[in-house]
């Protein structure tokens, strides 16, 4: 996409209004949002600091190509997944864990119609990768 220090990261955190300080985003610029389920675009910018955490995470996310910059080790795929299902959609533990489940078959990390084994969506007991 872009060659090493092109600005690809801080472009991706700007529109997420994620800039780490001293940087900022020119307040009067505008950053719009397209949704299928919207008429009109959002100005990001503009977004109350509410606002904002919404889309965040639930309708926009940034991928790193380092899965250790963002996963952490400790939990299971199925945990960290259930738990930024959780943050940003009101349903029940089993309502996230079906679309964890869901997702990981998406994108063929878990076979269609596997049992999962309980360690994989634990939510009590972190794995720590040793038995």
């Amino acid at each position: 996409m872009g060659e090493s220090g092109s600005g690809k990261s801080v472009t991706s955190l700007g529109i997420m209004g994620l800039v780490p300080k001293p940087g900022w985003v020119e307040p009067s610029s505008e950053i719009d949002f397209f949704a299928q389920a919207q008429s009109s675009p959002v100005n990001l910018i503009a977004l109350p600091e509410g606002d904002k955490r919404q889309y965040r995470g639930g309708k926009i996310a940034m991928i790193f190509q380092e899965p250790m910059s963002s996963l952490n080790p400790v939990y299971t795929i199925g945990f960290q997944i259930i738990e930024a299902i959780r943050l940003h959609q009101n349903v029940t533990q089993e309502e996230a864990q079906n679309q964890a489940i869901a997702l990981l078959q998406e994108v063929r990390v878990l076979p269609k119609d596997e049992v999962l084994e309980e360690e994989f969506l634990a939510q009590e007991q972190p794995s720590l990768g040793a038995k």
